[in-house]
């Protein structure tokens, strides 16, 4: 029986491990679209076929630095107050959340934790944050495949350079084989594996340069749409989709997946060697989705279904049913409570909910801060800050200027057709949700 103690703030007398709780890895891609699981076999086999997969699994707020926020605390932007890339952590920092993350719940509880990789944008400490016993992450805002700083439990500092040796998903493939194998066997440890992978420009190993790449080609409607009269101003005003560009990012990203693959099965290998891979709750994860053109919008940063949908799949031999699907409403938020209550390891009261327990969401709030993408002629496009609800049905943003959008995925799963004032009781409704779940609004944002 999974314990989750839900609620519990004060943190629990400090006690040894006990053999019989599972190890926990997380493994968090960058940018990674969701319905890309295939593009990685060892995911896709372990994770999957042999695992749960959520076909529905979102982020309320589609920016990495915001999304991993949420996915160590469990809770939204509006309650980490990180609504942007640029000073993050800082921002992570003076909300006083770096005392609150997953890693601070099992570590109270007698687990070895360890991150590697990614943390939060603009991380500058000059050592491991609150919780984690082994640090090796990018530092700064410098996180990339080569030509990078890694910051390490000591607070030293290791500067990599352009080498095939120096390829970042590789050596962060080295410090999480060597966290597990200094991992006592009888002590439990929570893994953070975070590579960049695939973010932009998704610069590959120099062994899959030229690996084949069958993915097709990626022209849906949405992508290639003329008339966008019904949209925001905003979009309007952004250049056409550039479908030999948008191909050949799709097609480094697959080549920049194959080495995070490798990773998992090395690290999945080490767990089977160690014995341990039969009690260990895998869990696999993107920070946000990302826009192939959709709307002209190359990115993420929109409330758009391309750039909230992410892949997360969770696998525990013995424990959770394989080759499942779940059609609930998953958000990152809940990844940290899962963790927490696999683990037996009280937390606090947060937004999130556990996905090892029964549960259904009706809907969740999309939330963001006022930012620019880019336009034609290198000028700047303003996307206005945005409030917004999202159901498995419809889409309804809210956006600061007063502009509203509607989308009925059941007729109009392109999102071609916005329907605002069609419905204008349904509309009410999912503003009225909107309004009382979006507290504090972002940034810039007023409901006018």
């Amino acid at each position: 029986m999974v314990l989750l103690v839900a609620g519990a703030t004060a943190a629990p007398p400090a006690h040894s491990a006990v053999p019989g709780r599972p190890d926990i890895i997380l493994i968090v891609t960058d940018d990674q679209r969701a319905g890309t699981l295939g593009w990685l076999p060892t995911v896709n086999d372990y994770f999957v076929e042999h695992g749960i997969r959520f076909s529905r699994s979102m982020v309320p707020t589609s920016l990495c630095c915001p999304s991993r926020a949420s996915l160590l605390t469990g809770e939204y932007s509006h309650t980490t107050r990180v609504w942007s890339n640029h000073g993050g952590w800082s921002r992570f920092v003076e909300a006083g959340m770096e005392s609150k993350t997953v890693a601070v719940w099992l570590r109270r509880t007698g687990y070895r934790t360890g991150l590697v990789g990614k943390y939060l944008n603009g991380f500058i400490g000059s050592g491991p944050p609150p919780g984690w016993s082994v640090w090796h992450s990018f530092t700064g805002s410098n996180a990339d495949y080569y030509d990078y700083d890694l910051i390490h439990t000591d607070g030293s500092t290791t500067r990599y350079g352009s080498g095939p040796s120096s390829y970042s998903t590789d050596v962060l493939r080295r410090y999480a084989l060597r966290f597990i194998a200094n991992t006592p066997r009888e002590t439990p440890f929570f893994l953070y594996f975070a590579p960049y992978a695939p973010h932009d420009p998704a610069t590959p190993a120099p062994r899959h340069r030229y690996l084949p790449a069958p993915i097709g080609f990626f022209g849906p409607p949405s992508v290639t749409e003329s008339d966008l009269s019904d949209k925001p101003r905003w979009i309007q005003q952004l250049p056409p989709a550039n479908l030999s560009s948008i191909q050949a990012l799709r097609v480094r990203q697959y080549r920049s997946l194959r080495s995070v693959d490798e990773a998992v099965e090395a690290i999945l290998d080490a767990q089977r060697a160690r014995g341990r891979l039969h009690n260990t709750l895998l869990v696999f994860v993107s920070d946000n989705g990302l826009m192939w053109g959709e709307h002209r919008v190359k990115g993420k940063f929109v409330p758009y279904r391309g750039a909230t949908r992410v892949d997360l799949a969770i696998a525990w031999p013995r424990r959770l049913p394989q080759g499942r699907v779940r059609a609930r409403l998953a958000l990152n938020i809940d990844i940290p409570v899962t963790i927490a209550g696999a683990a037996g390891a009280a937390h606090d009261d947060v937004a999130g909910r556990s996905l090892l327990e029964h549960w259904q969401r009706s809907g969740f709030v999309l939330e963001a801060a006022l930012t620019h993408l880019p336009g034609s002629s290198g000028t700047n496009v303003a996307r206005p800050a945005y409030c917004g609800w999202r159901t498995a049905r419809y889409l309804f943003v809210h956006y600061a200027n007063g502009r509203e959008e509607l989308y009925d995925y059941a007729r109009d799963p392109w999102e071609l057709h916005d329907r605002r004032g069609t419905d204008p009781d349904l509309q009410r409704s999912l503003r009225r949700h909107a309004r009382n779940a979006c507290q504090p609004v972002p940034p810039g944002f007023s409901w006018g």
